[in-house]
């Protein structure tokens, strides 16, 4: 019996998919939230500044939208998976720079889903 209820609640856990509301949040804006984030761990020489480095300048909102953010869908948005990346090779930032706060990592994901504006 109790290992049923065990399969049952892992069934239930793994087949129940909630979407965040992203819009029951405050909204997250590129200017205030974002753009300092991506400034200070990606936009700079040697990394994604203003000489193109691996085909994404993140140095302007529209080099950001252009490397990989597909808004409402965070999930599919190449610049919060390479953040989120289990492969040392494919995590962003590289060693030896620092990685992002969850916290930093959070605002991207919310503000992604709320469609990445150039708010």
């Amino acid at each position: 019996m109790k290992l049923l209820l065990f399969i049952t609640i892992g069934f239930i856990g793994v087949s129940c998919k909630h979407k965040t509301p992203f819009n029951d949040l405050s909204e997250v804006s590129y200017v205030r939230d974002i753009s300092p984030i991506i400034s200070s761990n990606c936009a700079f020489s040697g990394c994604h500044g203003a000489t193109e480095f691996e085909g994404f300048n993140l140095t302007t909102y529209t080099g950001l939208i252009s490397g990989g953010v597909e808004a409402g869908l965070p999930e599919k948005s190449t610049v919060y998976t390479t953040l989120k990346s289990l492969n040392d090779g494919s995590i962003m930032p590289r060693k030896p720079y620092t990685a992002l706060k969850e916290a930093q990592i959070q605002l991207i994901y919310v503000w992604i889903g709320q469609g990445a504006k150039n708010n």
